[in-house]
């Protein structure tokens, strides 16, 4: 749901991941886009691969993401957080395979 990201991102929010950096507003804008496609995705998290501190969490989560009448592709995602006044403020990540890559986000600018 697009409409949660100002709820859960601050407006100074940045994403550094594989190699792409992305402000708020091109994040928001990616996001819808990919929102707005056919693509599917559900996400599980490794418990045991999890820390948190009051501003900032690490952790591991895999993202499947599927486009209609294709296999669904699992990514593995290993993050670093900071939580500025309860909302993201930046973020860290690595992915496997590289989302960038994918079908499932040709819109993704």
């Amino acid at each position: 749901n697009p409409d949660a990201i100002s709820r859960f991102y601050s407006p100074d929010f940045v994403m550094h991941s594989n190699g792409v950096t992305q402000g708020y507003e091109a994040f928001v804008k990616s996001h819808e886009s990919v929102y707005a496609s056919d693509v599917t995705y559900s996400v599980e998290y490794d418990e045991s691969a999890w820390v948190e501190s009051p501003d900032r969490v690490a952790g591991r989560v895999w993202i499947t993401t599927q486009i209609p009448d294709e296999a669904p592709t699992r990514i593995e995602v290993i993050l670093i957080a900071v939580v500025v006044d309860g909302r993201i403020n930046r973020v860290w990540e690595t992915t496997w395979p590289n989302w960038a890559d994918l079908k499932a986000f040709d819109t993704y600018e």
